[in-house]
């Protein structure tokens, strides 16, 4: 928790030092994507890159903030970690949106403090059809003739780099190979990503990471007129408080908690209708149970704010139909469905992240329940079973005791103010712990160390872990709020591995690796699983060298 207060320390000497007219911090962020044309329902895969406009990677922001966004607004939000200026993610575009060009634009909470558009700079630009729905974007989709479409041609980008391909140019369907990448430039940080190319063409994109790059240097004195906190060591929650609450010493405190995750607790303090809550970032889709000591339980609620922006999505190209591109997405279609079946985490290599190790760090004393005689209720069971915590009753409400030692156990003592949780829940009314169902918990975990944040301590934390995180199945009072949270993208890698139970391999996309890196004179070598099909297959390798030089690089195969 200390390291919430060392985060204050930062962005008030960030905010000082604005103030006194010195430079800024400056945040841009590029964003590449495993292909260009994509259906409704696909998964995009991304890798991010982040610069200050020295064009050097910033490690300031711990998050970057992705919108999908069409003429018409956004259609889609996800969050992506940061790690020294690189990260990686996904997220799938929703079965409803219309056949249409969509930017996807990524920023960060300095960049969203800026006056403009600053982000479109490192925009990349998707081309989407709706395979279930004649919805089109308005006034964002034109229908050419045959002849008219033949004469479209995907652009060509400008190539960058000193990659070198080493591999077959022909495979047969269904067989393995190598492919070698030789890096015969300065050492490069960069993703790779191996998909079919058909035959419809992409809406071109109006962004590089070579103009990208050079737009950097043209950055001049931005305008700061937001004050949204920076995304030091995670994402910062925000939210709004509604009702009265009972303060004491000026301040209440408020709490935030995952289901099924007790590393994710985070304390935050409130003397006003603000709140927020600096974590390690939340990783994964999850519920999350907030709660301000102290509110008005008929009428007092916290409500979480959004961190996105909903930027203008700029000029778009126009989407050309034609009825030629018919059999290729009948393709895409059947591809999607036969994988809509396979969860993603079969399939995909997690990579490295950010950890909230507040309690994964801390030792704990465990008490597995079916180790000892089973008892109905949790009174029972802390009588009989724990003989360090101590079940009080003060003033018409319970309170739980925790008995702690020194290192001799010559000294011991009880303590109060204990944080209570089940599965990783705070739980401030007892209540609920007593009127639950004993034989449903597994564990008691007791962390008997003192934690501090600011102006609040916990003498310990107990842990009531239940068997299939039934802690959900609890009726909070109305001033708690459980929503359904989206939280940081996981960073995760596809090598190519042939998900089991398809009929036909007819996967789209081969192999997507979002950070590959390569020391001058070295190489990467990995292994590709061809598909069931033929047809044309495109590697594209985009990043950047060590010396601010950009990579844009592709090579093709066939499969027969």
């Amino acid at each position: 928790m200390m390291k919430n207060i060392f985060s204050i320390l930062a962005l008030a000497i960030v905010t000082a030092l604005t103030a006194h007219g010195a430079e800024p911090p400056v945040e841009r962020v590029f964003v590449s994507t495993d292909r260009e044309v994509y259906i409704a329902g696909d998964i995009v895969w991304c890798s991010l890159f982040c610069f200050d406009n020295k064009g050097i990677p910033s490690s300031l922001s711990a998050v970057s903030y992705l919108e999908l966004i069409s003429s018409e607004g956004t259609v889609a939000e996800v969050k992506i970690g940061l790690l020294d200026g690189r990260g990686a993610g996904s997220f799938r575009i929703p079965v409803t949106v219309p056949t249409g060009v969509y930017r996807l634009v990524s920023y960060t909470s300095c960049e969203a403090n800026e006056e403009g558009s600053p982000w479109m700079s490192g925009s990349r630009l998707l081309t989407i059809f709706n395979t279930l729905s004649t919805a089109r974007v308005k006034d964002g989709v034109s229908i050419l003739d045959g002849e008219a479409y033949s004469l479209l041609k995907r652009s060509a980008p400008e190539e960058f780099g000193n990659l070198v391909f080493n591999s077959q140019s022909r495979v047969r369907k269904g067989a393995s190979f190598d492919m070698l990448i030789q890096n015969d430039g300065p050492a490069s940080d960069f993703s790779v990503s191996i998909y079919h190319e058909d035959d419809i063409i992409p809406a071109p994109q109006d962004c590089s990471m070579s103009s990208f790059l050079n737009s950097l240097s043209s950055i001049k004195d931005p305008v700061i007129i937001g004050n949204r906190p920076l995304d030091y060591d995670g994402e910062i929650i925000s939210a709004h408080v509604k009702g009265e609450i009972a303060k004491e010493d000026g301040f209440s405190i408020a709490t935030l908690s995952s289901a099924g995750a007790p590393s994710n607790l985070y304390i935050g303090i409130t003397g006003n209708d603000k709140v927020s809550f600096m974590t390690n970032n939340i990783y994964g889709d999850r519920e999350i149970v907030c709660e301000v000591s102290s509110l008005d339980k008929k009428e007092g609620v916290i409500e979480i704010d959004s961190p996105f922006i909903y930027p203008k999505s700029g000029t778009l190209p126009k989407l050309f139909l034609n009825k030629e591109q018919y059999g290729d997405l009948t393709s895409r279609k059947v591809a999607l469905r036969s994988e809509a079946s396979i969860r993603l985490d079969t399939i995909a290599t997690m990579l490295r992240h950010r950890e909230d190790l507040l309690l994964e760090s801390s030792p704990l004393q465990r008490y597995h329940l079916d180790d000892y005689t089973r008892f109905p209720s949790v009174k029972e069971v802390i009588v009989e079973i724990i003989p360090i915590l101590k079940l009080q009753r003060e003033k018409g409400k319970y309170h739980l005791r925790l008995t702690v030692s020194d290192v001799t156990d010559n000294y011991r003592t009880r303590v109060g103010n204990l944080l209570v949780m089940m599965d990783g829940v705070v739980l401030n009314d007892l209540d609920n712990l007593l009127d639950f169902d004993a034989m449903l918990i597994e564990d008691v975990d007791i962390y008997s160390q003192a934690i501090v944040c600011g102006k609040v301590s916990f003498s310990g934390i107990v842990n009531f872990v239940t068997k299939k995180n039934y802690v959900t199945a609890l009726t909070f009072p109305a001033n708690v709020r459980v929503v359904d949270f989206k939280g940081v993208s996981y960073p995760v890698a596809y090598y190519g591995t042939k998900p089991e139970g398809l009929e036909v391999d007819c996967r789209q996309v081969l192999y997507w690796d979002p950070a590959v890196r390569i020391a001058h004179g070295g190489q990467h070598r990995f292994q590709i699983h061809a598909p069931g099909y033929s047809g044309k297959f495109r590697v594209v390798a985009e990043g950047v060298a060590s010396d601010g030089t950009p990579i844009h690089q592709e090579w093709t195969f066939e499969v027969e």
